[in-house]
């Protein structure tokens, strides 16, 4: 009986292995499929020419290089970035993603790159609106399928309204649809540059930020991180966060 346990231990971690060792065989082949939302400057966004461009971008750009292969970016709504990583239709998800237990159960994640706090906005008359607490019995908005969504569905008396993009919730914003909006300080700091009557009306809980990869991708995973800690020891990741978050 003990043969037969260690046995099918052993041809289940063999599998797992082929598994691992057949992502990095894929993503040499025909490169790196990267899955974003981008609608969330400074981390992604479209500029003038309708290109994606931002933070997740030249990071992970530079990781495609130092790996040897080529990077194809793809945008599309945030809430399916993990079906379709799941479906193989890309193969990392590069979206200032936050790093969240339940997240972990579908995806892996690579070392985080990133940990900034989710702040409260709201119009600039409305500088009250500064605690969780302030927000009861309040119209607030978030992007679908963000921890975003998920503080302000946790908020008690508040009203949770979710769009798909983020761009919308702070039109909505600006436009007096909604109270307020939860989002991540360096995104919200881009906001002020576009919505001249928006404010950053109080400070939340502090996120990790990571790419996600499918569980069945290990070497995949581990090839990432090793780009990752070689861009932190030579300052790479220093100089795209000063350019882009800075």
């Amino acid at each position: 009986m003990k043969k037969t346990i260690l046995l099918t231990t052993l041809a289940a971690l063999l599998v797992s292995q082929a598994g691992a060792q057949s992502c990095m065989a894929n993503v040499k082949k025909s490169g790196l499929t990267v899955g974003t939302s981008p609608d969330y400057p400074p981390y992604e966004s479209l500029n003038d020419r309708n290109e994606i461009v931002g933070f997740d971008i030249d990071l992970m750009n530079a990781i495609g290089k130092k790996m040897g292969m080529k990077v194809k970016v793809v945008g599309q709504g945030f809430d399916g970035l993990i079906p379709a990583l799941i479906s193989k239709k890309i193969d990392v998800i590069a979206a200032g993603m936050t790093v969240t237990a339940e997240r972990k159960k579908a995806v892996n994640f690579t070392l985080p790159y990133d940990n900034s706090a989710n702040v409260i906005m709201a119009r600039k008359e409305n500088l009250k609106y500064g605690t969780a607490a302030s927000l009861a019995g309040r119209n607030v908005g978030s992007q679908i399928g963000t921890v975003q969504e998920q503080i302000v569905q946790g908020i008690k008396g508040a009203s949770s309204k979710a769009f798909n993009l983020y761009t919308d919730a702070a039109v909505a914003l600006q436009t007096r649809q909604i109270d307020a909006m939860v989002v991540d300080k360096t995104v919200a700091d881009q906001f002020l540059k576009t919505y001249p009557d928006l404010r950053i009306t109080g400070t939340l809980a502090r996120n990790a930020k990571a790419m996600a990869v499918r569980k069945d991708c290990g070497d995949v995973v581990n090839r990432m991180n090793a780009a990752i800690i070689e861009m932190r020891k030579s300052g790479e990741l220093a100089a795209l966060t000063k350019k882009w978050l800075k």
